[in-house]
């Protein structure tokens, strides 16, 4: 792993070559886990204090009706991390459906037959519903391979706002670095979401995804 104050000198160096602020991302995955909040933070201090664009209040209004920004404002009112995020960028890598990724994992999970309580509870785990703490390893490690992804980095992403997610935010926080660009064709259909509650009756299904018995 690279030293963070490297990282953040190279990430400098980047944006004054640009002439713009490059994606911290991959800057964020080089380092340590234990010292990525830390450098988020400081590129998050660095950009508060830089010059701002002139305002362009035609853009500024467009984008807040943008996918990505609907993703932000879910991840941080919401209590399953970066969920709302994460998966959509994974599905959309994936080329995958969401309705193709609920069949396969309620197949994976053994239970094809309660395939609406998992594309229920996927919905929940999409918007930001779903508890991250209830949503079991098993879960997650199916989940992680048909996305392509790993279960630790599956249960990171649910629990990365940490603290940080508590009151309303008055200032952005490192979740630009993480927020991804929707390919609008593997969407659902407006209209298609299911109800955000599960109340058919608890089963293995439930215990699952919330970490609840009856």
């Amino acid at each position: 792993m690279t030293h963070p104050d490297r990282l953040f000198s190279e990430y400098l160096s980047a944006s004054e070559a640009a002439g713009a602020p490059p994606d911290p991302q991959p800057f964020l995955d080089r380092a340590a886990p234990e010292h990525r909040r830390a450098l988020a933070r400081r590129i998050d201090e660095h950009l508060m204090a830089a010059p701002r664009r002139a305002w362009d209040p035609v853009a500024f209004e467009a984008a807040l009706g943008s996918p990505v920004m609907r993703d932000i404002v879910t991840s941080v009112r919401g209590a399953s991390g970066l969920w709302p995020a994460v998966l959509p960028r994974l599905r959309n890598a994936a080329r995958l459906r969401r309705q193709e990724v609920v069949t396969r994992l309620a197949a994976e999970l053994g239970v094809p037959d309660r395939e609406e309580k998992v594309r229920t509870y996927y919905h929940q785990m999409e918007h930001g519903l779903l508890e991250d703490e209830g949503v079991s390893d098993t879960v997650l490690e199916k989940l992680a391979g048909i996305l392509g992804s790993s279960l630790n980095a599956l249960r990171e992403a649910g629990r990365a706002l940490g603290d940080a997610a508590a009151p309303e935010p008055t200032s952005g926080g490192p979740l630009y670095a993480r927020t991804a660009i929707h390919d609008l064709s593997y969407a659902a259909s407006p209209g298609t979401e299911p109800p955000p509650s599960v109340d058919d009756g608890w089963d293995e299904v439930d215990e699952l995804f919330t970490g609840r018995r009856p």
